[in-house]
């Protein structure tokens, strides 16, 4: 399939010999290449139920402030929420090593992972405007409200990867826990405002908040080994690879993956016997290396299955946890005018958005950092018309950069979108008071979004888009 042909307004590097397809297609031609079974599979199952138990109270007053009319809104939440996280997933049983830097993680039959978590909330809401003139209203409020976090979140299932190359040549192997256990975000919120209605259908208003925000999901990282499985790779006194190791120091030649792997087969194939092995891997030897023909044979006449003398794999597991507080505030500034009795107007509005915990591109960048995402400036423009039973809005929606994950990688860095701004269109005509039609079109000059790792030079994504439209009736009956 040729990338090269799609991606026109991006480069793509090779998209020339790049190609997609169908997964249930490719699996039965990948397996026939893999007669042995060693293509594997794996199936989870996750389900997540949350029973939520609440009261709550709610008190309204219409009354005067200093002579003016004021109005107060006043409410208390209580909820408890009990949280039940079930996964019946592959379970790894075994490390199989099919060649010089390939791993695979073999699964059985699905078993059954469980978790479960709890927490309770007593969630206050104060709201009070009062009218300063007959067209400008003042406007404050407080609330604690919370922010339950997304069910895949919660999910009780492991997700292991397999090696990435020998862990005795440096070889990484990573791990993935969610957490049922994880609380919602909590923030205690203040927000004050005033508006100004110089017109039916024109006002300007400004509006300051405050945030404060506890329970920010962060990852604990820790080294510890899963499922029981072990290592063929380690390099480890008393292993296959350990012995392979010492051989290669005694021969002086290269460290490589492709020499581990072929003395470690090798010492399989003589049945565990390590002078034998020594004695054949010397024989194919040319010129103190193994010829990659001979490499290549080898790889494909054996794999190598952990055993009882391989130690523990050593993952280097992330999980979620509430770990982290940050505080969010900013300004709103928003404006709707009319001219006249024309059925003309513009709405616009910009966004200032501050948070007081970001990425430090000081800090040692193999540690990981806490840091607020998805926090940026967004303003609208947008040009309507509003009359004779037609509504047509066009409308430019811009948001700026943001940090949209932390401790990305190795290196632990941030992935970032960048700035992004479209025009959308929306008209609609009520042919009667049942029937309405409408047109919507989303992204209407077809802008791309990039993507990128701790800098804009280095792309991480890039997400050639296209005008979507959408044409609609509604009958009312």
């Amino acid at each position: 399939y040729c990338l090269s042909c799609v991606f026109d307004d991006v480069k793509v590097g090779q998209g020339d010999i790049a190609f997609k397809g169908d997964a249930a297609k490719l699996f039965p031609l990948l397996a026939a290449a893999y007669p042995g079974g060693t293509l594997s599979t794996t199936e989870s199952l996750d389900t997540v139920t949350e029973e939520i138990k609440s009261l709550y109270a709610q008190f309204q007053m219409e009354s005067e402030f200093f002579g003016r009319p004021a109005r107060v809104n006043a409410g208390i939440r209580y909820e408890e929420t009990e949280v039940e996280s079930v996964a019946d997933q592959s379970r790894p049983v075994d490390v199989l090593w099919t060649a010089d830097n390939d791993f695979q993680i073999l699964t059985s039959d699905s078993s059954s992972l469980s978790g479960s978590g709890s927490y309770d909330h007593l969630l206050p809401n104060f709201d009070f405007q009062v009218d300063v003139t007959d067209n400008i209203v003042a406007r404050t409020s407080f609330s604690t409200t919370i922010g339950r976090t997304a069910y895949t979140n919660l999910f009780a299932s492991t997700e292991v990867n397999a090696p990435n190359r020998p862990s005795a040549l440096g070889g990484q192997v990573t791990a993935k826990l969610n957490n049922p256990e994880l609380a919602p975000l909590e923030s205690n919120n203040f927000d004050i405002s005033l508006e100004w209605y110089y017109d039916d259908a024109s006002y300007l208003s400004v509006g300051y908040f405050d945030k404060k925000v506890k329970n920010f999901i962060g990852n604990s990282s820790y080294d510890g080994n899963l499922f029981d499985l072990r290592d063929p790779a380690s390099g480890e006194a008393g292993t296959r690879s350990g012995d392979a190791l010492d051989i290669i120091a005694d021969l002086g030649i290269d460290q490589s993956e492709a020499n581990l792997f072929s003395l470690v087969a090798l010492i399989d194939a003589n049945g565990g016997d390590v002078a034998a092995a020594r004695a054949e891997f010397e024989g194919l030897l040319v010129g103190g290396a193994l010829p990659q023909s001979e490499v290549d044979r080898i790889l494909g006449a054996y794999d190598v299955v952990s055993d009882a003398n391989d130690p523990e794999l050593v993952f280097a597991i992330s999980q979620l946890i509430n770990n982290n507080e940050g505080n969010i505030d900013g300004i709103e500034i928003a404006w709707q005018h009319f001219f006249g009795e024309t059925g003309f107007g513009f709405q616009a509005n910009y966004t200032m958005v501050n948070g007081d915990v970001g990425l430090d591109p000081g800090s040692n960048p193999y540690e990981e950092q806490f840091a607020l995402l998805g926090l940026s400036d967004t303003a609208n423009l947008t040009a309507i018309y509003e009359k004779y039973g037609f509504s047509a809005r066009l409308a430019y929606n811009w948001r700026d950069t943001f940090l949209s994950e932390s401790n990305v990688g190795g290196d632990r860095s941030g992935i970032y979108v960048e700035d992004f701004g479209q025009y959308d269109l929306n008209i609609s005509y009520d042919i009667n008071e049942q029937l309405a039609v409408s047109f919507e079109g989303i992204n209407l000059t077809g802008e791309d979004q990039r993507i990128y790792h701790r800098v804009p030079e280095q792309v991480y994504y890039v997400y050639e888009l296209s005008p979507r439209y959408q044409l609609g009736v509604r009958y009312k009956f």
